[in-house]
């Protein structure tokens, strides 16, 4: 609740009904003058930013651990108790890419354009962007009409190799993937639920049902990972590195807790959970390499 100066007039701005005290009765909305001070606006940034309807730092606890109880507490009604599922993953995605962008995707930048400028000549020698070798394989025969593939991928490339360099080529590619990642992330989590969608009784299950644990499961990749990231490049400062082993521990963590999550939300034995969680990390490494070529091909496409 604000400390605004409420108004004389009693309709509510929002809706139209008459408010008798402070809240409309209706809408909920406030009944306060319009007009805000600088200082309402801070302090209202800041107890957004401190409070965040304080359900979401509730729920970084259980995202960290367990994110299966998050799950189970919305899927028996609790819904206020928490932040909403879409809603703290979106939050917790803007607050990954931040960090990403921080302290990874310049790095991986300065990586990728570290070529030396090269000549197209020199290109075309590694047979990567030609009209010879082409991106997908060039089998046409002279005389042959030019398939989509021709058209939209293979002259693109053609054409970005006669009008850039490498360098250039990789640090266009290398913005047009980050700046989709996001966007192919939430692409891959409808695949991801229907994974566990196929592999469970569709009476006692919902479609819903697994979203709402994806979006908990994706929520929990997202922090973890944000937080490991922080963690290597506080680490860096010291002028120590951490190494493939700090990866692989983070990798494991997530399996781990993946594992225990599925486990108590779905609530089966050991047998039938390693079972389906085979089938459904096979499942999802087919969707993904589907995914990353159909991003690949769109990031090319787009340059």
């Amino acid at each position: 609740m604000s400390h605004s100066k409420l108004r004389e007039d009693k309709t509510c701005l929002n809706c139209g009904d008459e408010v008798a005290v402070r809240f409309c009765p209706s809408c909920g909305q406030e009944n306060t003058e319009t007009k805000k001070s600088f200082h309402y606006l801070f302090t209202h940034f800041i107890e957004d930013l401190v409070h965040y309807d304080n359900s979401f730092w509730k729920a970084i606890k259980y995202l960290l651990y367990t994110p299966a109880t998050l799950s189970i507490i919305y899927l028996n009604g609790q819904r206020k108790k928490f932040m909403a599922p879409v809603k703290l993953f979106i939050f917790i995605n803007f607050f990954a890419f931040f960090v990403f962008n921080a302290f990874v995707f310049h790095e991986m930048e300065k990586i990728v354009t570290e070529e030396p400028e090269t000549k197209n000549s020199d290109f075309d020698k590694k047979n990567i962007f030609n009209d010879k070798v082409s991106f997908v394989g060039n089998s046409r025969k002279k005389g042959e009409e030019k398939t989509w593939l021709d058209v939209n991928i293979n002259d693109k490339i053609v054409k970005l190799n006669k009008e850039h360099t490498l360098r250039d080529i990789y640090k266009m590619m290398f913005n047009k993937a980050i700046s989709n990642l996001p966007k192919w992330i939430f692409f891959f989590m409808p695949f991801f639920a229907f994974g566990l969608w196929l592999t469970h009784d569709k009476k006692k299950w919902w479609y819903f049902d697994h979203g709402i644990f994806t979006f908990h499961y994706f929520s929990t990749i997202l922090l973890l990972l944000s937080f490991s990231t922080i963690f290597s490049a506080l680490v860096g400062l010291t002028g120590f590195e951490c190494n493939e082993w700090f990866q692989f521990t983070v990798f494991l963590i997530l399996q781990i807790i993946f594992y225990k999550s599925y486990r108590k939300f779905y609530q089966e034995s050991r047998i039938k959970t390693f079972l389906k969680f085979s089938f459904i990390y096979f499942f999802n490494f087919v969707m993904l390499l589907i995914i990353m070529l159909l991003a690949l091909l769109h990031t090319v496409y787009t340059l």
